[in-house]
């Protein structure tokens, strides 16, 4: 679906780099995290940090951080959290660690500062923001992303 967008690899692989201010809510990672889904591909300590956010009071309502090291600083720290196998999602993890283009990617965009990873992430806003949305579909900009305004 993105190819046809004109979003390749590179752009979607910057794009996810987003996360790094962003959190997950634990029904969104626990299965990870507890191991359920078949994902071995995980820090031990990690995952047991994760599980921990998931017992607190409110449950599931609990969140965890994409990118515990910086999580309110928008910097490439979330694929440095890739290549230490600190994914929160299966979906995150599966840019690092299968060989290719992707991994190269995560590791170009893990050093340096971010200054690859900002470049071709300004780059690939820019061609997302250039997708028309479907025909008929009305368009609002969200005071809270989770909350039509109407």
């Amino acid at each position: 679906m993105s190819e046809k967008h004109g979003l390749d690899a590179r752009d979607m692989t910057a794009l996810s780099g987003a996360r790094t201010v962003g959190m997950a809510s634990c029904e969104n990672y626990e299965d990870r995290t507890y191991g359920t889904n078949g994902d071995a591909d995980i820090d031990p300590s990690f995952a047991e940090t994760a599980r921990q956010t998931c017992q607190g009071p409110s449950g599931d309502g609990d969140k965890a951080s994409f990118d515990a090291q910086t999580p309110m600083k928008f910097d490439n720290d979330y694929y440095l959290e890739l290549i230490a196998r600190r994914g929160l999602l299966t979906s995150d993890q599966t840019l690092y660690g299968g060989g290719g283009l992707q991994d190269n990617l995560v590791e170009m965009y893990s050093v340096d500062d971010g200054e690859a990873f900002g470049r071709d992430f300004a780059k690939a806003m820019v061609k997302m923001g250039n997708i028309p949305p479907p025909k008929g579909m009305p368009v609002e900009v969200r005071l809270k992303c989770s909350v039509a305004n109407w």
